[in-house]
């Protein structure tokens, strides 16, 4: 019997909001690969993948629609590649192929 881990968004607290998306770049492209392969594990329609928190007193929740996962896994493989985050990379490619059987 094995034990499927619950996902849970990232969080990331940041003072200045406009450079979390660059800051975080490797973190948030795990998260939302993470996000993908729970979502389309539990065949759910929307995925919360991270929260941002602004000061410690604004959070922003950040989600991806199931009907964004192909365009979102292809973006996510390139920043992987670029951070050499090979077991990450695989899982994507995984993914990818899942999502391909389903449309056929």
């Amino acid at each position: 019997m094995s034990i499927r881990k619950r996902f849970k968004p990232i969080q990331i607290h940041a003072n200045d909001p406009s450079d979390i998306f660059e800051t975080n770049r490797r973190e948030l492209a795990k998260a939302i690969v993470e996000g993908v392969a729970f979502g389309l594990r539990t065949k759910k329609k929307r995925v919360d993948f991270a929260k941002v928190l602004i000061k410690e007193i604004i959070v922003i929740t950040l989600s991806i629609d199931s009907r964004e996962f192909t365009d979102l896994l292809e973006e996510q493989l390139q920043i992987l590649i670029d951070f050499e985050e090979y077991e990450s990379c695989a899982l994507v490619v995984k993914l990818q192929n899942k999502l391909n059987k389903q449309k056929v």
